[in-house]
């Protein structure tokens, strides 16, 4: 009889404790994973995982291949021959005219109203402005996005841009954009300081704007991410090359800046997006763009323009980035998106 009340009062307190860590499991793993992204961040709020989207295996395999042919719209440019294709031009280069222009607010200034802001944020937008200049060449012109006020999520700043060097289109992709599935609006990773962009927001960024919101078939659109540790200095031309002389649309590589031309080899490693328009198989280089700008002090030592860089140096710039293919907010790092 005691035995069994004992027993009863033990399976009730048993059943009343699972409870408790069942409800309590979400907040202990909150801060569980507080305490480790804290430190590797320096403070700031939980950790937005981006969603692990998978894209369709065949279709992927096709992409690697060089058998996916750009979607063509009304207006767009068709691919100057089928995929895969066989024979290319020595050398191209898109034309760059608008593209060159864009340039990333600086973090201290005024806004395109005339209003004084400070964000450090703006020196994290090399995403979404190597984005801007990349779908540029899908018909979506930067002049189009919608100026006016755009608040930084991360930290509540709010400035107004317009057209001028195509910013309204960057604030755009960096904090309104809604992807289907993404935990917020915007390609930003949205702690404080933010960490930018990750080579997953970067795929579906440009997937989902180059599709016009197509809801049905957006993701496995055009591009993918390929990690350097899984490709070779040859691929990576191809892909440069198939993109850019085929489908007429550049290609977004994580880079460390460090290493490019147009920025100083001093200081510490800086993890960051440019764009490849152009390549010159004759002189072994590549054109890029970067929306890093001197006059802002973004770190690079120019504004704007186009930069060229032999294309063994793109390759090293690229292959200094460690590969993380994580999608933690602080991961998804070390390859291209083409």
């Amino acid at each position: 009889m005691r035995q069994g009340r004992w027993y009863g009062r033990g399976l009730r307190a048993m059943l009343y404790i699972c409870a408790l860590l069942y409800l309590a499991t979400p907040l202990l793993g909150y801060f569980a994973l507080e305490g480790v992204f804290a430190q590797a961040r320096g403070g700031g709020g939980p950790a937005l995982i981006a969603p692990a989207f998978v894209q369709s295996p065949e279709w992927r395999a096709r992409k690697l291949a060089f058998q996916v042919s750009r979607p063509r719209f009304s207006g767009d440019i068709p691919p100057s021959c089928p995929s895969p294709c066989t024979v290319y031009p020595s050398a191209f280069l898109l034309d760059t005219s608008v593209v060159e222009q864009t340039l990333e607010p600086a973090k201290v200034g005024k806004d395109a109203a005339g209003h004084a802001y400070q964000d450090p944020n703006m020196s994290k937008l090399c995403g979404p402005g190597a984005a801007t200049n990349a779908l540029y060449f899908w018909g979506l012109t930067p002049q189009q996005a919608p100026a006016g006020a755009y608040t930084d999520p991360s930290d509540g700043i709010t400035s107004t841009w317009d057209a001028k060097h195509n910013r309204a289109y960057i604030a755009y992709l960096a904090w309104r954009t809604q992807m289907p599935g993404w935990p917020q609006a915007g390609m930003m990773d949205q702690h404080n300081p933010s960490r930018g962009v990750t080579l997953y927001g970067m795929r579906d960024g440009l997937n989902w704007e180059a599709s016009r919101h197509d809801a049905a078939h957006w993701h496995d659109y055009f591009y993918t991410v390929v990690w350097w540790n899984q490709s070779s200095a040859a691929q990576f031309h191809h892909a440069v090359v198939d993109d850019i002389a085929s489908a007429h649309v550049p290609v977004i590589a994580e880079v460390n800046a460090r290493l490019l031309p147009n920025w100083s080899p001093k200081g510490q490693p800086i993890t960051h997006f440019v764009t490849i328009v152009g390549y010159d198989d004759v002189n072994g280089t590549y054109v890029y763009t970067d929306s890093c700008g001197a006059s802002t002090g973004c770190g690079s030592l120019k504004d704007g323009g186009t930069t060229t860089v032999a294309q063994a140096q793109m390759w090293a710039a690229i292959t200094a980035i460690p590969v993380n293919p994580s999608t933690a907010f602080n991961a998804g790092d070390g390859g291209y998106v083409f």
